[in-house]
């Protein structure tokens, strides 16, 4: 009984053992390939490898600089992306260059060409990022290149542009400058005159260099003249200060290269006219000042007084030597060799008297010696005379005088037996100070408008031909802003004089911006200089009225008409334009 008890005891411990010992393995998990690149342009976050069905793996594809992910080679464009491992699988991120556009814009007459000189374009007006542009000017017949703005700033003609960024660049192609030579605008006895003129400068403002405000209509004025002081052929000027209220307070100030070189008192009560001119010869130009003294009926008048000039001082000579209301007078060699000048006294205008006499001219005999002698124009010829030039008009190496002031007649006149010639008008010249007063040339008026400020002479229209350009002014009705006759200082006009070989005729009108009439804050605009220049340098002389107000930034009544000046055109027309330059 107990051996089969032990046996069946033996039997169930090996049993048991068996069932210890059994091992149970679990079924295998599949795997899958991912395999992940980049083309060029960028990168991924990860190569792949062997991944479990099921697994989740998260890719990132990232550009280099100046590119943009595109796309993955399975057609999707989601970055990052999760894939979801189900069977072997490659990927491929491709990227693309950024493109950025490259305007041209081409201002005047020229071309631009545009050549790839690294990578390549997309289109014509966009570029792939990195790509390097050669960019070429070329200039039309006529104009020349004058340089690259915008995104490059350039005056070489060929350049080259690496594409980083959206870009605009401009070409700008012009009209060569060109220069007139000042020297050349007389010719003959006509560059001995004061009317010779090679150093004008336009714009100037006197009122700062003086370091005075011009805020107020009044009677304080300055006048100017421009001319070669020191001997170096660069420009210089001269300002002289007239004030009616404070004659004591005149100046003469001369600007030498730029800096005030010398500051004195002025020899006269009221300089009207200043004439530069080199006198003795000695390569430095000289100044002739005309003057009124109080501008006033029966005035007690100035006498003529000249300045002469050297390299380093100055000495003042008072030549005129009669007191007379010298509102004009002109310099030039009368005689034919050396520069004269003559003075035009306008003493018998306000009460109609007859002073007698003729008019005066001083011959220059050399050595700052000046010989008082007479013309044959009577002083009641000039009566009304506020303007005057010396000029050869005619082409007979002889100097003309062109008069001219107030054109209209007064009550005192048509009583007279020897009214004034109040016509503007030419005399021609006869040599020692003679003129043909039997036969003036008498040029036309312009109705309302019978006010001159100055008279000027020149070729400018290029023809071979002298033009007579006048400057005139006018009052108004302050009610209405029309020109009013008889009564002045009320803007300006200019009017071009041509000749047809019988008569001088008006050729041109050059009108006044309708600013001048229209705005009530401007009045006494009153050019009382007109300057012929080359202002924007294209050969072709251009008109400047010119005032100490006109020129003065602190005279702010004027700021609309600043700079103003009359611009010449290919086909001799003249436009408004202003130079405004603080």
């Amino acid at each position: 009984m107990k051996n089969l008890l032990y046996t069946l005891l033996a039997m169930l411990a090996l049993v048991s053992c068996s069932k210890e010992e059994e091992v149970v393995t679990p079924p295998t998990a599949k795997q899958y390939t991912l395999t992940i690149s980049a083309e060029a342009g960028g990168t991924v976050s990860t190569e792949g490898g062997l991944y479990n069905e099921g697994s989740k793996i998260t890719v990132t594809a990232t550009p280099d600089d100046m590119y943009l992910f595109k796309e993955w080679s399975d057609g999707s464009t989601q970055n990052p992306r999760e894939i979801t491992v189900t069977s072997n699988l490659t990927l491929k991120a491709s990227f693309i260059k950024k493109t950025y556009s490259l305007a041209v814009t081409v201002e005047g007459e020229g071309t631009v060409a545009e050549e790839v000189i690294i990578q390549g374009s997309t289109t014509e007006t966009e570029y792939n990022a990195g790509t390097t542009v050669r960019l070429t000017a070329t200039p039309n017949e006529g104009w020349v290149f004058a340089g690259w703005s915008g995104d490059v700033e350039s005056e070489e003609l060929v350049i080259e542009v690496p594409i980083e960024k959206g870009m605009a660049v401009t070409a700008t192609f012009r009209i060569p400058p060109c220069y007139i030579d000042y020297f050349s605008l007389q010719e003959g006895i006509n560059t001995k005159t004061s009317h010779y003129q090679p150093y004008n400068i336009p714009f100037i403002d006197y009122a700062s260099v003086l370091d005075v405000t011009l805020s107020k209509y009044g009677s304080y004025g300055i006048f100017s003249a421009s001319g070669n002081f020191n001997g170096n052929d660069f420009a210089d000027y001269v300002m002289v200060t007239t004030d009616g209220d404070n004659p004591s307070s005149n100046v003469v100030v001369i600007v030498v290269d730029g800096v005030t070189k010398h500051s004195f008192a002025s020899p006269q009560v009221g300089n009207r006219k200043i004439s530069v001119a080199d006198l003795n010869s000695d390569g430095y130009d000289d100044i002739v000042l005309f003057g009124t003294g109080p501008d006033v009926g029966n005035s007690s008048g100035d006498k003529t007084a000249i300045i002469y000039m050297s390299e380093e001082d100055y000495e003042i000579d008072i030549v005129g030597q009669t007191s007379g209301y010298h509102h004009t007078g002109a310099v030039g060699a009368i005689d034919g060799e050396t520069i004269d000048f003559i003075e035009i006294n306008a003493q018998g205008t306000f009460f109609g008297d007859d002073i007698g006499g003729t008019v005066d001219y001083y011959s220059n005999s050399g050595n700052k010696i000046w010989v008082r002698k007479e013309t044959n124009i009577p002083q009641r010829w000039v009566g009304t005379t506020y303007q005057s030039e010396l000029v050869d008009i005619n082409g007979d190496n002889i100097l003309d005088l062109i008069l001219g002031g107030h054109e209209w007649t007064e009550e005192w006149m048509e009583s007279n037996p020897n009214p004034p010639q109040w016509r503007t008008h030419i005399l021609i010249g006869k040599g020692d100070g003679h003129f043909d007063i039997e036969n003036p040339i008498i040029l036309p008026e312009l109705t309302n408008w019978g006010v001159l400020t100055d008279i000027d002479v020149y070729d400018i229209d290029n023809d071979s031909e002298l033009e007579i350009l006048i400057t005139r002014t006018t009052g108004r009705r302050m009610e209405q802003y029309q020109p009013w006759p008889e009564t002045f200082y009320d803007g300006h006009i200019i009017q071009a004089l041509k000749f047809d070989g019988t008569a001088w005729y008006q050729w041109k009108l050059i009108e006044q911006p309708t600013e001048i009439f229209s705005n009530p804050d401007i009045h006494i605009e009153w050019p009382y200089v007109t300057k012929i220049y080359d202002v924007n340098n294209d050969c072709l002389l251009d008109i400047v009225p010119e005032s100490d107000k006109l020129n003065a930034f602190s005279f702010e009544s004027l700021n609309s008409v600043r700079g103003l000046y009359y611009e010449q055109q290919e086909d001799g027309s003249f436009e408004i334009k202003y130079n405004n330059q603080e």
